[in-house]
């Protein structure tokens, strides 16, 4: 028997959320809880933000493999879509009592309906039909390959059977059965009053884990194993989280192809650390699983396979390597990169920009040059100390002064200076907070082309950059999109999970942020963008722990070889609310540990991010 225990702490999430009423969590492991007002998103522990107005009454929410946002609205009798920059568009109409809903890998969508006493399925081209009728009060719901097991108001727990989906019952438990869930063995998991339990696939009850209040109304996995159980409770007003035995089952966004690649994974950029340097190219190994372990060809050549894994060595001779597997009709193909000329190389950047532009606006009469400006003339000091060059992303507007003030009186100035100066979009303004996690495409190329209109203007288009850091690092798919086609080739971000929820990731999934996160770079083949992973930022650590930081990064090769160091403007200023008087002395200790390991400054717009083409 496969024991699923549960842990014995609840830890707290998310309080203050009125009234959840359902949970899911997206493919990049964040989660959102439904209520009373709107749809809350989870973006750091116990902090969350709106992310959609309620429409209607929202009952049930759950994430489709394209991240769309499925919601059960009570109040409008529908199931509603709902995209990551907020648009909703109503799916299916007609419903009685919506209830909690579920999603398949194939797209199918499943939602209970209580006082009808159905559960109802939509299938890939929005075709609504009943697939079972004839529950008492049914509310949750959960889904895997083929079954489908459904909870009622009176505790009852029960699989629909195929092939005609006649209830059978599994368990009983006590309270409304409101939430479910399922683990990779089947092992189903049900929210009821203020517990969960978990039931095996043959009926038993395993565990049962009291949890704060007493009404249950969301369950869901995530964390970086997807071993955490998210717990959605009404009457206290908050998400809770417990650990759990084993993953969740297979989620709609996971592979579950007969044959796949598995490393190096598709849009991996590879230096010579990930593999062998030959005279004809980069030898590197290719790993796969084989269904049955049939025999795998890959890129023409016979793979190594062993209980259904496959290993071959692959030569990276161009750039940009397409890598394909073959078993009999099956097929999976990735790209991946190679940074052919790779060595040591750092990009420093700052982010926040503003002051010292406003400061050097304010005092255009005055000032003979840009350099004037104390906070620029630090950074041409540091030039001129250690060679270092700089990227400074920079906001539109800030109080008391926007980009169109700035005078162009210095343009001559800044174009000498290119050659170490950058200056890029960076967002609209310093606040709101997060300002593109839920943006459209229209929303951030209208900032951005204000930004970069300004920095053309009174710069000239020498400074400009194709890679930037959008504030915050957080960004819809949709929005990284309308970046691209306007030049932006590349994105900086943290790609780390503080309190097992994704920090400064954009879009990525779980998958490709947490690869991230141990790797210099890697190039979303979809979207056609290079993601750069920020090494140092260098006003979180203290002035003694600059060095003993990137000497831990220089231990790995694969963190170490691009290094992309960062601050923030606002930290230079006396007069700013958390000044840090040794600001100067991090950087400088920063510049001077890269030089002395004989890092190279660049701009990754040149050559290939920062190595010359040969």
């Amino acid at each position: 028997m496969l024991l699923a225990a549960l842990a014995l702490d609840v830890a707290l999430v998310a309080p203050g959320l009125p009234a959840p009423c359902a949970l899911a969590v997206n493919p990049q492991g964040t989660p959102f809880v439904a209520t009373e007002k709107h749809i809350a998103r989870v973006v750091a522990l116990k902090t969350w933000q709106p992310f959609a107005q309620a429409a209607g009454r929202p009952a049930g929410l759950a994430f489709d493999a394209g991240g769309d946002l499925w919601m059960a609205d009570a109040a409008r009798h529908a199931l509603v879509r709902i995209t990551p920059w907020g648009q909703a568009t109503v799916v299916a109409e007609g419903l009685k009592t919506p209830g909690q809903v579920a999603v398949t890998p194939e797209g199918e969508v499943f939602v209970t309906d209580s006082e009808a006493g159905q559960v109802l399925r939509v299938d890939s081209r929005g075709r609504l039909t009943r697939l079972a009728s004839g529950l008492e009060r049914p509310l949750g719901i959960a889904v895997s390959s083929g079954e489908v097991f459904v909870g009622d108001a009176a505790g009852g727990l029960w699989r629909l059977e195929p092939p005609d989906r006649k209830p059978a019952r599994l368990a009983q438990v006590e309270g409304a059965a409101a939430a479910l869930a399922l683990d990779e063995f089947g092992n189903l998991y049900a929210g009821h009053g203020g517990r969960v339990s978990v039931i095996n696939r043959a009926g038993e009850v395993l565990q049962t884990q009291a949890i704060p209040g007493g009404e249950v109304t969301g369950l869901a996995f995530g964390g970086l194993d997807l071993k955490t159980l998210y717990v959605a409770e009404r009457s206290t007003g908050a998400l809770y989280k417990l650990r759990v035995a084993h993953r969740s089952q297979r989620l709609p966004w996971e592979p579950d192809r007969p044959l796949r690649i598995v490393q190096p994974p598709d849009g991996a950029i590879l230096n010579r650390h990930d593999g062998t340097a030959e005279e004809r190219g980069l030898r590197i190994v290719v790993e796969g699983f084989s269904a049955g372990g049939l025999p795998v060809q890959v890129n023409g050549v016979s793979a190594e396979v062993s209980d259904a894994r496959f290993r071959a060595a692959v030569l990276l001779q161009d750039r940009d390597t397409r890598i394909t597997a073959q078993s009999g009709g099956l097929r999976d193909a990735i790209r991946v990169f190679w940074d052919r000329d790779s060595a040591p190389r750092y990009r420093f950047s700052i982010d926040d920009n503003i002051w010292f532009l406003r400061d050097i606006a304010q005092n255009a009469d005055r000032y003979q040059s840009i350099f004037d400006n104390p906070y620029l003339a630090f950074w041409r000091e540091m030039n001129q100390k250690h060679g270092a060059r700089f990227h400074f992303n920079i906001y539109f507007e800030t109080e008391g002064f926007n980009l169109p003030q700035m005078p162009d009186k210095f343009r001559e100035e800044w174009r000498r200076n290119a050659n170490w100066i950058r200056l890029t979009f960076h967002a609209r303004a310093n606040d709101p907070a997060r300002p593109y996690l839920d943006a459209s495409a229209e929303q951030i190329r209208e900032d951005y082309r204000l930004v970069t209109r300004e920095i053309r203007r009174f710069a000239g288009p020498e400074v400009l950059s194709p890679f930037t850091t959008v504030h915050w690092g957080e960004a819809t798919r949709a929005a990284a999109r309308a970046l691209r086609a306007e030049g932006v080739r590349g994105l900086a971000g943290y790609f780390e999970a503080r309190e097992e929820l994704p920090t400064v990731c954009y879009y990525l999934p779980l998958a490709q942020w947490t690869y991230l996160a141990g790797r210099d770079y890697w190039h979303d083949t979809s979207e056609d963008l290079i993601y750069i992973r920020h090494d140092l930022v260098v006003n979180t650590v203290p002035l003694e722990q600059v060095v003993p930081r990137l000497e831990r990064l220089a231990a790995d090769p694969h963190q170490s070889e691009v290094l992309e160091l960062m601050i923030h403007e606002q930290y230079f200023y006396p007069d700013y609310k958390a000044y840090q008087p040794d600001f100067r002395q991090k950087v400088e200790r920063a510049l001077q540990w890269v030089a002395e390991r004989g890092y190279r400054p660049v701009f990754f717009e040149e050559g290939y991010l920062g190595a010359p083409r040969r």
